[in-house]
């Protein structure tokens, strides 16, 4: 009876320690007893009213009701206001945030958000050609007033860029998956809402990268970017176009390595998920020293970081840290540079969880601490000289 027993437990031990760890049901930080001080250019009410909405949009499931211009506009007065790379608090002026959703609901309300809509999501224009054709087409409608089909139908919210974006290129093989599996969304938000002259966000999703249920990272991982313009107005379309070509110039002159360390250079990579040239380099240097790899196994790993970048490169060198020295001291400078989150990310995204943000602090401004209505004290803060500190 006792080597039964025994046996029984022996079994049980094996089995139950192969189930999938599940995280615990998340809960919103909502009462906060101090606050974080609002960055420049964020609107304290905003960030709070965002930071109030990220946490409904995830775990409500009739927030796709509520997507709208103005909530939407506070969400990304919230996510600038919580933007941290490296452990370090930063100005967001521009660039890419990347979520990690465990819940997978954030992006899933979006859509359900978008196919609520009562005029579609204009798929129908989504192409470079295509958007065009429309600009033609409404031009001339409106020179003959042909009144029938000239008539005022509002814009969509949330609409279909498709393959309208040249952001994560690699999020498909080919354009028609890019299009179809992976494709760009737009929402338009009126200019003088969001910080920084923004009046669009891109957003979409990307392949996940890690299935385990207890990994930080395991979820939907989501793409989001605010922009000066959008593509559903002419003038916009232009505005749009003209930037992206200052952008593509940009990027063929920061190739030149002479002009990698300019002003020029640093402010255009920053927050991005351009992954550091001199870093894919260096550790395609590397992989030619590893003696085990073939030629064609080398080729075939460059290939991989050229798309994938950063946590592309973590995950290769946790195949050798262990054998070659090289490769640890790479590793470690690796993560001295990207911190905590290196394996999460391509380039010099800012990266979310759903965990961190539910945890967030509400934000301040000096009249919020100084004022006998619901006062609250300021949250200790990081070293004062990262505040606004710039990744070089």
């Amino acid at each position: 009876m006792h080597h039964l027993l025994t046996l029984f437990l022996f079994i049980f031990i094996v089995v139950t320690s192969s189930w999938p760890i599940r995280k615990p049901k998340l809960k919103f930080n909502s009462n906060s007893t101090c606050c974080i001080l609002a960055k420049l250019h964020i609107n304290a009410t905003r960030a709070n009213h965002g930071r109030e909405y990220f946490a409904n949009l995830i775990l409500n499931n009739e927030s796709y009701k509520d997507v709208n211009e103005d909530n939407i506009c506070s969400l990304m007065h919230f996510f600038m206001q919580e933007a941290v790379l490296n452990g370090r608090p930063i100005t967001f002026s521009k660039g890419m945030f990347i979520l990690y959703d465990s819940t997978k609901q954030f992006f899933n309300h979006l859509m359900m958000a978008k196919d609520a809509q009562t005029h579609g999501s204009e798929e129908h224009r989504s192409g470079y050609f295509k958007r065009l054709k429309h600009f033609a087409l409404s031009s001339i409608k409106s020179i003959f007033k042909l009144k029938k089909l000239n008539q005022s139908i509002p814009h969509a919210f949330i609409y279909v860029r498709g393959d309208e974006s040249s952001h994560f290129r690699e999020r498909g093989i080919s354009q028609v998956h890019r299009k179809t599996i992976y494709p760009a969304y737009g929402m338009d938000i009126k200019h003088g809402c969001m910080p920084n002259d923004f009046g669009h966000i891109l957003f979409g999703k990307l392949r996940d990268l890690y299935d385990n249920e207890s990994d930080p990272y395991y979820g939907d991982r989501i793409y989001i970017k605010p922009e000066e313009f959008g593509l559903q107005k002419f003038k916009h379309y232009i505005g749009h176009s003209r930037k992206y070509l200052q952008h593509i110039s940009r990027r063929v002159i920061c190739k030149i390595e002479k002009f990698q360390r300019t002003k020029i250079c640093s402010k255009d990579e920053a927050f991005r998920e351009n992954t550091d040239i001199r870093l894919t380099k260096q550790w395609n240097q590397i992989l030619s020293t590893i003696p085990i790899l073939t030629e064609n196994e080398r080729k075939s790993m460059r290939l991989k970081v050229s798309k994938e970048g950063i946590h592309e490169i973590y995950r290769q060198t946790s195949k050798f840290y262990n054998d070659y020295i090289q490769v640890r001291d790479f590793r470690k400078a690796l993560e001295s540079k990207y911190g905590y989150d290196t394996r999460s990310r391509k380039g010099n995204e800012i990266i979310f969880t759903t965990e961190q943000l539910l945890e967030s602090r509400i934000s301040c401004d000096p009249i919020m601490l100084s004022s006998n209505l619901n006062h609250r004290i300021q949250c200790p803060m990081y070293n004062q000289s990262t505040i606004n500190s710039v990744f070089n």
